[in-house]
C-alpha cells in the first residue's frame, strides 16, 4: 500500500474513532439529563423528600413526647466530624 493510501486509511479510523467517541459522548450525556431530571422531581417543593423530611420530623416529634423529651429545649451537642477511612465520629 502507498503512502498516501495508508494515510487515507488512517484519517477514516481517525474519523470512525471520534464518531464513536461522540456517540458516547451522547448517550453520556442522555444518562446525565435523565438523572438530573430525577433528582429535580425528587426535590421539588412539595416532592418526595420534602415528603419523607416531614414525615421524619413527625416520627421525631412523637417519639419524643413518648419520651418525655422537649425538643425546643435540647441542650447543645459538641459537633463531631466523620474521620474518612475508618468510619469513626469524632468531636
Amino acid at each position: 500500500m502507498s503512502t498516501s493510501g495508508h494515510t487515507v486509511q488512517q484519517q477514516q479510523q481517525l474519523q470512525q474513532d471520534l464518531q464513536n467517541e461522540l456517540t458516547s459522548t451522547n448517550q453520556l450525556l442522555r444518562l446525565i439529563s435523565i438523572e438530573l431530571q430525577k433528582i429535580k422531581h425528587f426535590t421539588a417543593s412539595g416532592g418526595e423528600l420534602e415528603s419523607n423530611i416531614l414525615k421524619n420530623a413527625s416520627l421525631i416529634e412523637n417519639l419524643a413526647r413518648l419520651q418525655h423529651v422537649d425538643l425546643q429545649n435540647l441542650p447543645s451537642v459538641a459537633r463531631s466530624r466523620y474521620e474518612e477511612g475508618n468510619g469513626n465520629m469524632s468531636p
